[in-house]
């Protein structure tokens, strides 16, 4: 996975262990809490009319999915930096899908135009 927070330095065929490391140094083991519990995490965390309650799913998420690697810091939504929590969510959420290993498509930036033009009125 392509990230500015994120580096998978390891990822387990069977998708169910990765090794991930932040920008800040420290090092994660992410183990995937299996096929029947996720789909029983879904059922509480998500919602046909209001989607993804992502506080659930991140508490879920950092209590039996993330394990330090190499130091005893343990994330959760109340000690992560703002920044970081976008990624979280977004690493987790792949790697509980099963496909933290599937490359990221970066869009094409649009050119800044100036003044009102638009593509209609060039």
């Amino acid at each position: 996975m392509s990230s500015t927070i994120i580096t998978v330095e390891e990822y387990t065929e069977d998708g169910k262990i990765a090794v991930i490391r932040f920008t800040d140094g420290k090092k994660y083991r992410l183990q995937h809490p299996g096929n029947r519990t996720y789909l029983e995490w879904q059922k509480e965390f998500f919602s046909v009319t209001d989607g993804l309650d992502q506080t659930k799913f991140l508490d879920k998420a950092f209590e039996y999915c993330v394990i330090p690697e190499g130091h005893e810091f343990r994330p959760n939504i109340d000690n992560i930096k703002p920044k970081e929590l976008g990624a979280w969510s977004k690493v987790l959420r792949r790697f509980c899908d099963g496909d933290l290993d599937t490359p990221v498509e970066r869009s094409q930036q649009t050119p800044v135009r100036k003044g009102n033009k638009t593509p209609d009125n060039e």
